[in-house]
């Protein structure tokens, strides 16, 4: 499952990983340093009730980041049931998008400016209180100025043009809607982010030569992040000139049978696992309606021993990460959706009702059957 849900606002549920804990943690425990050499004389119960209060906050402003792009999706009239809020922003499996290059632009811009504002709007703020005397005004002056320094972070970082960073996708965009190509779109993200990867990795090796190698080092790891992202882009582009002009249902098995919830995994689990069997991925109803999906890794993360005890429903992908596709989608986009879920497989649906499922299996089949027809012409693919 990806994430925890903790609230739904207008509609979208919000779901947040559990590192956050983490990262509130360490932010609150930054201000209160902050706080520490700014205001010696806070009361230090009253430094950590701040802190807290600042790690709290940059929550709730990542939380806003990514409600922006969704909200501006459904402006746009894309539909947005659920977002996962990020540590810094980019793409999660969660994440709008349109098939329309104007939108999309919108929509990737909408976080990086949402932050940008908040970061300005909390620094005007910070100037305001700080400057208004008393230990406690300095202490909200500092606070506020570490959420200020935090959003604009936040916002200029997602600026930086390398994909799944905001940046890439807005490259990727304006690229898109002046050639026309979403092809040409991703190759100019591709090439923006391999650049600057590698002029990162420059940099944090700089740093580490310097004498950081801490800092240095995790420069260093971000940046060649970003060059292997690139490289993922260019694969993508080369499975798109194979398959680019299948649809879901040219692949899609449709030979399959559902499951309810309320069945134990050792009724079908060594099914699943025997390497002999063409099935990957179960689609799981109840009252005939698709609740999740049960795939290979679902059952190998359980002890066989637990089998017997262990309900499909507890097992099981449920949305979220369990995407729908249709008959008539893009074979392409489907497979980014497939991969971003981390799922053996994903349902197909037809005005509600379910004609098959899209396997990791079919794909890597038609994906093979492309590439052997490609060396040899004289032999066909799947249509």
């Amino acid at each position: 499952m990806i994430g925890v849900p903790i609230a739904r606002i207008l509609g979208i549920e919000v779901r947040v990983q559990l590192g956050w804990i983490l990262v509130v943690a360490l932010v609150a425990a930054l201000a209160v340093i902050q706080l520490g050499g700014a205001v010696p004389t806070l009361a230090t119960p009253v430094q950590w009730i701040l802190g807290g209060a600042v790690g709290v906050a940059f929550f709730l402003s990542a939380m806003v980041h990514d409600l922006a792009h969704a909200f501006t999706a459904r402006r746009r009239d894309v539909e947005v049931r659920s977002i996962l809020v990020s540590f810094f922003g980019g793409t999660t499996p969660t994440d709008p998008a349109s098939s329309v290059a104007a939108d999309d632009l919108a929509i990737a811009a909408s976080g990086p400016i949402i932050s940008t504002l908040l970061g300005i709007g909390f620094a005007v703020s910070a100037t305001g209180i700080g400057g208004s005397g008393g230990d406690l005004a300095q202490a909200l002056g500092q606070v506020i100025a570490v959420l200020a320094v935090l959003n604009l972070l936040v916002g200029l970082v997602n600026l930086v043009p390398a994909y799944p960073l905001d940046g890439g996708r807005i490259v990727r965009a304006i690229a898109w809607r002046r050639t026309d190509s979403v092809a040409r779109g991703w190759r100019a993200a591709a090439a923006t982010g391999r650049v600057t990867g590698l002029v990162v990795v420059a940099v944090g090796l700089g740093v580490a030569l310097t004498g950081e190698p801490g800092n240095g080092g995790m420069l260093a790891l971000s940046g060649w992040f970003l060059v292997l992202s690139s490289r993922a882009i260019r694969e993508r582009l080369k499975v798109e000139a194979l398959i680019g002009d299948l649809t879901v249902a040219d692949v899609m098995e449709t030979d399959v049978t559902a499951v309810h919830p309320g069945l134990t995994l050792d009724t079908l689990a060594a099914q699943l696992l025997d390497a002999d069997t063409p099935t990957t991925a179960v689609p799981v109803v109840e009252d005939g309606i698709v609740v999740g999906i049960l795939g290979v890794r679902d059952v190998r993360r359980l002890r066989p021993g637990m089998w017997g005890e262990t309900r499909v429903g507890a097992a099981m992908a449920r949305p979220p990460r369990m995407r729908i596709v249709g008959p008539t989608d893009a074979l392409v986009d489907s497979i980014e959706r497939l991969q971003r879920s981390g799922l053996d497989g994903i349902p197909v649906l037809a005005e509600g009702r379910l004609i098959g499922v899209l396997t990791r299996r079919a794909v890597g089949a038609a994906v093979g059957s492309r590439t052997e027809a490609a060396s040899n012409p004289g032999r066909g693919g799947p249509r």
